[in-house]
């Protein structure tokens, strides 16, 4: 029942929740590739959500994940591959040739190998603290809500990884479909607006920290400050001579 239930939500989560750097990547590399080569992409996606979500629920599972996705280091790397995947995509250009038969089909100047595309999902997924924070979202729900045992939960999380999986594939067909209706023109503005995306993700990352490092800032000053007072109190208090006790 368990797993049913976690496919049934790793299909629903992906449809609704899923439109990030990970999702717009996935469409140009569809286009760009077609199904099978891309499906490479969806892979490294997928095997970086397995890698993290088993994480969470074993051997980080005790950490304050959101003030160590939050760290200044950890978002600037996740920023800086971002941004670079990002760069990168937006200065991909295809252009225009004849094939044999006369027919006029998309060429770049460079063609992507296996491992490049599954190496690429990996990164772009696993280097992405926002990504961290969604599936941290999610097993703390079930973990406190749902109220699942052990067991119960590693079966579901089963399912919703499958789930997951299984929706970002029917993604990848349907954007491979769109190749024959796409020509290079229109590639180039999509690479651009998809590149642009990512960039603008790696500077969202840069100022959540900033903000969280401020708001944390703030906070703790906010609990020094009672702190000294009391002190300030308590040291005037010790100093006032008590009733019967000559001056010296």
């Amino acid at each position: 029942m368990e797993l049913l239930i976690g496919i049934l939500s790793g299909l629903a989560l992906s449809l609704f929740f899923s439109f990030g750097p990970a999702f717009f990547s996935l469409l140009q590399n569809s286009i760009r590739h077609g199904f099978k080569k891309a499906f490479l992409f969806v892979c490294g996606v997928s095997l970086s959500d397995v890698i993290i979500v088993f994480l969470m629920l074993t051997v980080l599972r005790n950490i304050d994940m959101d003030a160590t996705l939050h760290n200044v280091w950890v978002s600037v790397i996740g920023a800086a591959v971002m941004a670079y995947i990002g760069w990168c995509t937006f200065r991909q250009k295809a252009k225009s040739i004849k094939d044999e038969r006369g027919m006029s089909r998309m060429a770049y100047n460079s063609d992507s190998h296996w491992y490049e595309l599954l190496l690429h999902g990996l990164a772009l997924n696993i280097l992405n603290p926002l990504i961290w924070i969604y599936w941290i979202s999610i097993i703390t729900f079930v973990s406190g809500e749902v109220g699942l045992s052990v067991s119960e939960r590693y079966v579901f999380f089963t399912g919703l990884l499958a789930g997951n999986l299984l929706m970002d594939m029917l993604k990848c067909r349907l954007a491979s479909l769109l190749k024959k209706f796409i020509n290079h023109n229109m590639f180039n503005i999509f690479n651009r607006i998809v590149g642009g995306i990512m960039m603008a993700f790696a500077v969202y990352l840069i100022g959540s920290m900033i903000h969280y490092q401020a708001t944390k800032n703030q906070h703790e000053t906010k609990t020094e400050l009672p702190t000294q007072s009391e002190g300030i109190i308590k040291s005037l208090h010790d100093n006032i001579p008590r009733q019967g006790t000559p001056r010296k």
